[in-house]
């Protein structure tokens, strides 16, 4: 009753079955049946918390107060974007952007920064706020304000996650200026 047919059926079944399954043990995936065959499941949505993205923005500031521009560039995507909107200028790229902050530092700049709006997505978050900077004056002894709404967009890659594009809040400020007419709704 079973007949070579039958015969070869099974086996084809089997073998797919065992190449299925290590496929799936190879890859760290899960198997489910799916109607004639074996189908991994789709990764799950890694979507981070408030509190994570809080994090986020908390490394990029500990690394910025450290000083050292190669570990604050470590923390952006190889073709990043990097946006200073005192003067618009564009830097793309990882050393790029280390360059900008390698300048920038030099101006020994005293942060202060706020989350005002969080927003996670799927493998993507994204915060903004306002931001001044302190920096060293044009003269000796002199100390200039730098400041507005800052905005950086995360995404996950290979586990971490990294900033993909920043806009940097860096426009001249007087002591009271707004950071602009949204100041006061985050």
């Amino acid at each position: 009753m079973g007949g070579p047919g039958m015969e070869r059926t099974a086996q084809v079944r089997q073998r797919l079955t065992s190449l299925t399954l290590a496929v799936t043990i190879l890859t760290g995936g899960v198997a489910v049946r799916a109607g004639f065959g074996w189908a991994e499941t789709p990764p799950a949505c890694e979507k981070p918390s408030d509190v994570e993205i809080v994090q986020l923005l908390n490394r990029w500031r500990a690394e910025f107060s450290s000083g050292r521009p190669d570990r604050i560039s470590a923390l952006y995507a190889a073709d990043a974007t990097l946006i200073v909107t005192k003067d618009g200028k564009v830097y793309k790229g990882r050393d790029a952007i280390g360059a900008y902050y390698k300048e920038f530092l030099a101006r020994r700049p005293v942060l202060s920064i706020k989350p005002a709006t969080l927003k996670p997505g799927c493998g993507t978050a994204s915060v903004s706020g306002p931001a001044v900077y302190r920096v060293t004056g044009e003269r000796k002894g002199t100390r200039m304000l730098l400041g507005g709404r800052y905005t950086a967009d995360f995404a996950l890659s290979n586990g971490s996650w990294l900033i993909v594009r920043h806009s940097l809040a860096a426009d001249p400020r007087g002591i009271g200026d707004a950071f602009d007419a949204n100041a006061a709704k985050p």
